[in-house]
């Protein structure tokens, strides 16, 4: 399988192997590239790391692919453009630096709103407590540690059954037991959800991942597998980004 697109290739709509593909996408502020010309493909099931040293574009580009920055190219969601296709976004689950929790709601409440948004049952009760969260179901957000809302935050993500799993820097905040959940949780969904999560920990990144894309100043510079890079992942990591 092609890792990423060659210039001359269109999309193909019909592959239901694909969660994702992206060809030629740009981002700019002004005149100025944020993101430029980055091509790949994501298969159903697949975790990808996104790495890169910081003002890569890494988490501009989860933006872009979660449809909250306007962008030029060409992107197919399970074969679909996401425009105006709101079913299809609704099988994308993003985890971004910003939690959009409510503060001035409860967890129980905040957890209650995301699934009336996307009508879907939710056991807040049960959640919470996988989250460890239970005991302060009924405490307002804005009282929360960085670490609590960080959960919380992932089970709003996760509460419509997301297809396509778009994290950014998910396991900042995160103290070591909320760590292992975080970690067991991407494994359990591996093999049935499509994951790209951007991180700078690169053991952790190795573990988890399937396949390597390696941004630096906006550009793709490597999109791969283990073996592909003849090296250890850092040393690969830090010939590419020197």
């Amino acid at each position: 399988m092609q890792s990423a697109l060659l210039p001359d290739q269109k999309l193909a709509k019909s592959d239901p192997e694909l969660a994702l593909q992206v060809k030629d996408l740009q981002y700019k502020i002004g005149f100025t590239s944020i993101l430029k010309d980055v091509s790949f493909e994501l298969r159903a099931g697949e975790v990808l790391a996104l790495l890169g040293p910081n003002g890569a574009g890494k988490s501009t580009l989860l933006k872009c692919l979660a449809g909250l920055l306007p962008h030029y190219g060409e992107k197919l969601i399970f074969g679909q453009h996401p425009k105006k296709n709101y079913d299809l976004r609704r099988k994308i689950g993003y985890l971004g630096h910003e939690t959009f929790l409510y503060q001035k709601l409860t967890a129980i409440e905040n957890l209650q709103f995301y699934a009336n948004l996307y009508g879907v049952h939710c056991d807040t009760d049960s959640t919470l407590k996988e989250y460890n969260l239970f005991d302060a179901r009924h405490q307002y957000v804005e009282t929360f540690s960085r670490g609590m809302k960080q959960r919380l935050a992932l089970a709003r993500t996760l509460i419509s059954n997301p297809k396509l799993l778009l994290l950014d820097e998910p396991f900042t905040g995160l103290d070591q037991q909320a760590c292992r959940m975080l970690e067991e949780r991407i494994l359990e969904l591996k093999g049935r959800v499509a994951i790209i999560a951007a991180t700078h920990e690169l053991d952790r990144a190795q573990e988890l991942s399937d396949r390597f894309c390696i941004l630096k100043n906006g550009r793709l510079l490597f999109i791969g597998a283990l073996q592909e890079m003849n090296a250890q992942l850092s040393d690969f990591y830090r010939v590419k980004t020197a």
